[in-house]
């Protein structure tokens, strides 16, 4: 009748209490990364400075151990200018357009502005997708564009303009059968320039390119070239972005990795890509091989402003790259 009152306090169970805090701390870093992510892609903000590993990357690249020759890469960050003093003499002038994605009116609008704005352009280089499914009404409409510029153009694929022909067997073929070539080799002024066409995502770049790029490195050689220059589609490496060659078929990353050596040692001085849909430029950490992404012509899918670059190649195989927002 009088017993003792048991209180109902139940014992705390201090493993499910850390189980609890240790699975509440992932879904808080979870979060974070969420928004990190969302800030990155859709502020407006460089990813190169927003990004921890491309800091990393940048550092690394300028350490004397981690590399095997230092080299001072010139950097110009979406359109920042620099010193030509050093350099040489500004040569000639070419146009980088990349990722038009069927939006030829802004094709058409950034090719017009460059041209008034540099009336001595050599000539247009396009990195890929200017489609969006790559049918041949869409490949012909993008030609008209560039057929209208009054330049000389140099066009590679992307990987959106193979999607029609991929469903009936073989990727390059409304390409090849609209624009020629996926890749060639051209030089002007004694500079040599390699447009190459590793758009597919399945098969990469394949053995009878690679033989024909190895050849071509080999020519610049015996031509005393005074530069050599790489333009592709997917980027080989980027610090930020994981849209780089292999990201379909991981199988890839080999290859990609295999050719930024074989251009560096073949002395390439720079090497150009689209794809990404935005404008950057870095090294790559581990040969100092420097890069550069060119931002998207397009409207959509574009975390900047509509965009072209032109390059400006000096007498010492310098090329300045400034990053041009469509007005």
């Amino acid at each position: 009748m009088f017993g003792r009152r048991h209180s109902g306090r139940r014992h705390t169970n201090v493993i499910f209490v850390i189980f609890r805090l240790f699975l509440s701390l992932i879904m808080f870093a979870l979060l974070l990364g969420g928004v990190y992510s969302a800030y990155k892609h859709f502020s407006g903000v460089d990813p190169l400075k927003a990004d921890p590993m491309a800091i990393v990357s940048q550092i690394t690249a300028l350490i004397p151990s981690v590399k095997s020759i230092p080299i001072k890469i010139p950097q110009n960050i979406l359109g920042q200018t620099q010193q030509a003093a050093g350099i040489g003499k500004m040569l000639f002038k070419f146009m980088i357009v990349a990722d038009s994605h069927n939006d030829n009116e802004s094709l058409s609008k950034a090719i017009f502005q460059a041209k008034k704005s540099h009336p001595d352009l050599a000539f247009i280089i396009g990195l890929g997708d200017y489609t969006d499914v790559g049918t041949k009404d869409e490949l012909k409409k993008a030609k008209q564009v560039f057929d209208s510029s009054g330049l000389r153009y140099f066009l590679i694929p992307g990987d959106h303009d193979f999607w029609e022909a991929r469903e009936n067997g073989e990727a390059d073929s409304n390409f090849r059968e609209i624009f020629g070539p996926t890749y060639q080799a051209f030089d002007f002024e004694g500079f040599k320039f390699l447009t190459l066409n590793n758009s597919d995502n399945y098969l990469g770049v394949d053995e009878q390119q690679m033989v024909w790029i190895g050849s071509e490195l080999e020519k610049a050689k015996t031509d005393s070239v005074k530069g050599i220059y790489v333009f592709l589609h997917e980027p080989l490496f980027h610090p930020s972005s994981d849209r780089v060659m292999g990201k379909v078929d991981s199988k890839l990353k080999q290859q990609a990795q295999s050719l930024i050596l074989q251009f560096k040692t073949a002395g390439v001085k720079k090497i150009f890509s689209g794809d990404i849909h935005y404008f950057s430029e870095y090294p790559e950490p581990a040969t100092a091989l420097p890069m550069v992404t060119v931002g998207a012509i397009t409207k959509e899918r574009n975390p900047q402003a509509p965009r072209f670059a032109v390059g400006y190649m000096f007498g010492d195989g310098t090329v300045r790259v400034e990053d041009v927002e469509i007005k």
